[in-house]
């Protein structure tokens, strides 16, 4: 399988959407505003968001199972969503482990706020990166779908270790890692596979999570 790994992000972490999200002030008096202010500069100065991604073919097609780089996915949602694909791209992206252990220094409520949603910040311009370089490089005019497992029941979390299982050395390049119980670190991580379909899919539409800051699709109810 062939695999891409992207590093060096030209990415820059602006203080305004940041500052609109947590509510704070642009007043140089402001305490909140100059504690922000420096911890910004602080993330600025270490971050290195990153993301890997790949080209796996899909080998097989079962009743609810499919088969990509000789890794069986038993979900009847995944099945349905490849039925007329014949390869995915897996990927994982991160806000990077060098803000990640950053943000473990900050242990005041608030503070631990503000670097959570730098992290998640990062991680978003991460993702966006990744998906703008895929699209245009493999599906100019065409859909690109998403889909990550633990998002919904019908593909559940521990399936992130096929995604890992694909992407082992680039995920060890980037210090992401799995622990027993399926969950990323760095935890502002996100793994998953983009896809093309005849009806776009976005796991989105069928999470009835209310209120999700990272909702891209309104929720489609049954």
């Amino acid at each position: 399988m062939k695999t891409f790994l992207a590093q060096q992000l030209p990415i820059k972490l602006e203080a305004a959407p940041l500052l609109k999200k947590l509510r704070i002030a642009a007043d140089p008096h402001d305490e909140d505003f100059q504690s922000f202010s420096r911890m910004l500069d602080e993330a600025r100065a270490i971050a290195r968001p990153q993301y890997a991604y790949g080209i796996a073919a899909v080998e097989e097609k079962g009743t609810d199972t499919v088969l990509i780089e000789g890794r069986l996915i038993k979900s009847s949602l995944v099945r349905q969503n490849l039925d007329q694909t014949h390869r995915v791209f897996p990927y994982i992206a991160t806000c990077g482990s060098e803000l990640d252990r950053w943000s473990q220094a900050y242990t005041d409520l608030l503070e631990n706020y503000w670097t959570d949603e730098i992290k998640n910040r990062a991680l978003q311009l991460a993702i966006m990166a990744m998906r703008q370089t895929v699209k245009e490089t493999y599906f100019v005019g065409q859909d690109l779908s998403q889909m990550s497992p633990g998002s919904l029941p019908e593909w559940p979390l521990p399936e992130q270790a096929f995604l890992f299982d694909l992407l082992q050395e680039e995920a060890a390049a980037m210090e992401v890692r799995l622990t027993d119980s399926f969950l990323m670190v760095p935890s502002k991580s996100v793994s998953g596979f983009y896809f093309t379909s005849q009806s776009h899919f976005e796991n989105c539409r069928l999470c009835p999570m209310p209120n999700c800051p990272n909702r891209r699709v309104p929720y489609a109810e049954p």
